[in-house]
């Protein structure tokens, strides 16, 4: 029920994300303040600032820069944050956090150790956004308030990935979102009897973090200024607000920019229109890896894809190379099934178009010489999302590589809501399905679990339908070991398990590139090897962006 919940919170939101993706984000007409920076970046839309219910890219991005995290991601692993330091019990069962005593929420109220009890109860009893990682392990009435700044989780059983997987969450004001909690209405959530804040923190945020939201219009844009009592380090430049935007539109964004009404363009634009908007605007180039992959997701109960040595054909008559050199050389080749940058991915000879291999595979199948007689019977769709134009190139490719060897590969568009709800079947879902897929924290497991499990099979982060009982054993045998040593060679014998399998075209390692303007100094962007963590929304950290001031520019 969790999961269903959570999907069907993504669901619903990626619907609204197409109907309102071609919204121009709003600019004020009074942005030339010389006294004021603005760090104004581009999204698409729509954004969720509440940390119990949003978990896309958009909606990261405002959790890192409204809130805090309990611990927060690095490239190897995470670090203290608003936890201090941390034990565990002997069995791997209690959790037992030490807490910043320095720490003041937006409203003027002090941060304590009930607070982030109470951030784990909202986040698990709304059942959504992050609320998989939590819900089904933890137990919350043996989880206690030691002390003011002392919180014990305990566990239903051991949880290894448990510490990493806190990097989402994110902790809420209790007494603010109390004081704002609405009795009746759609959303009446027990013990509470009300809706836990969940309409107030729809434009309002209850966070700790460095920017504090002052002006909210949803559909469009939030604004957020620096909150002055930020317990933590910010950059000497840092902007003096942050604002996101509903953008995505490329006309929209590079008049914008070209005006120095947009500092940052959004994500989803293709790369030479990126390209183009930083050359004819003197602005910079910059990308970064968050722990994310761009899968042709092949459906293994589906007929032809059913049979591994189709599928192994197809993973080889790619071309890897040509897709990354024309359309996202932003990107790098896949060195595995999971990207490389999170803790314990492992390395694979991954495939290469060879036509040849790709032929003699193809000719092992039980389909064959019929599938390429009569290739009409045997239509592959590969299917994207219009919301993401470049996919569509990817699809074309890939019906123009395997049509050299006789198969029939047919690209075909969804809105990205009809995807979703297509993938959600194992009768609708498509052959292939063309979807990025990021970790939701800094390990292989995040992504190896969303990715292979069959508990999550029914989601837009799978297409392959594997329902392997060896493949989801290991999996949950991996999560459970709490010692890091031995769950990443767990990782490693699952991932040669579903390697050998051929589920997947692993098309390329993901890194997000965007234009920005040469006041703007980005460290995740300039120099991702040492700043950016393997997580979503994490590199848009606008504390250690730094804007200049309009005389020194």
């Amino acid at each position: 029920m969790m999961l269903e919940k959570k999907y069907m919170a993504i669901l619903i939101f990626f619907v609204l994300l197409i109907s309102t993706v071609a919204l121009s984000g709003c600019v004020d007409p009074d942005d030339d303040d010389d006294d004021v920076t603005l760090l104004r970046m581009g999204f698409a839309w729509p954004t969720d600032i509440d940390p119990a219910t949003g978990s896309d890219k958009s909606s990261t991005v405002a959790f890192t820069n409204f809130y805090d995290p309990l611990v927060f991601p690095t490239r190897d692993g995470v670090k203290p944050w608003i936890a201090e330091d941390w034990d565990v019990s002997a069995d791997a069962m209690t959790w037992t956090f030490y807490l910043r005593d320095d720490v003041t929420f937006h409203s003027g109220n002090e941060m304590t150790a009930e607070d982030v009890m109470f951030s784990m109860e909202r986040l698990v009893t709304m059942g959504e956004g992050f609320a998989h990682l939590f819900a089904p392990y933890i137990d919350l009435d043996e989880s206690e308030v030691v002390d003011d700044h002392t919180v014990s989780f305990t566990l239903n059983e051991p949880r290894g990935v448990f510490l990493p997987s806190l990097v989402r969450l994110y902790i809420v004001d209790k007494e603010d979102i109390m004081d704002n909690a609405e009795e009746g209405g759609d959303f009446v959530y027990q013990p509470w009897g009300n809706d836990l804040g969940r309409n107030y923190l729809i434009e309002n945020t209850a966070g700790t973090g460095p920017y504090e939201v002052y002006e909210a219009v949803v559909e469009d844009h939030f604004y957020g200024r620096r909150f002055e009592d930020y317990w933590g380090q910010m950059a000497d430049n840092a902007a003096d607000e942050f604002r996101m935007l509903a953008l995505g539109e490329a006309a929209r964004e590079r008049t914008l920019f070209g005006d120095q009404q947009l500092e940052v363009t959004s994500e989803w634009l293709e790369h030479h229109t990126v390209e183009d908007i930083a050359g004819s605007h003197n602005g910079k180039l910059g990308a970064y890896p968050e722990g994310g992959a761009l899968y042709g997701m092949m459906h293994t109960q589906k007929a032809p894809l059913d049979c591994i040595y189709v599928r192994m054909a197809l993973a080889h008559v790619f071309d890897y190379e040509s897709q990354i050199d024309d359309i996202f050389p932003e990107s790098v080749l896949p060195e595995g099934i999971i990207p490389a940058g999170l803790g314990g991915a492992s390395s694979f000879d991954m495939p290469r178009q060879d036509f040849e291999k790709a032929q003699g595979y193809l000719e092992q199948s039980q389909y064959y010489p019929d599938i390429v007689e009569n290739p009409e019977d045997y239509e592959i769709e590969a299917s994207w999302t219009g919301a993401v134009p470049a996919t569509e190139h990817v699809a074309l490719m890939l019906a123009g590589d395997a049509e050299e060897i006789g198969l029939n590969v047919r690209s075909n568009r969804y809105d990205w809501g009809a995807l979703i709800d297509a993938m959600y079947d194992v009768d609708t879902s498509p052959h292939i399905g063309i979807v990025w897929v990021s970790a939701d924290y800094p390990e292989a497991g995040s992504l190896i679990n969303s990715r292979y499990h069959s508990r999550n099979s029914a989601s837009w982060q799978q297409n392959e339908w594997l329902d392997n009982e060896e493949i989801d054993n290991l999996i949950d045998e991996a999560l459970t070991e709490p010692d890091t040593e031995a769950r990443f060679a767990l990782y490693e014998e699952v991932q040669e398990k579903i390697f050998d399998l051929y589920p997947s075209i692993v098309m390329h390692t993901q890194y997000s590139q965007h234009a920005f303007q040469q006041y703007v100094t980005w460290p995740h962007a300039e120099n991702p090897e040492e700043y950016a963590p393997p997580a979503g929304g994490f590199s848009h950290d606008a504390r250690l962006i730094e804007v200049l001031p309009h005389d020194e520019r």
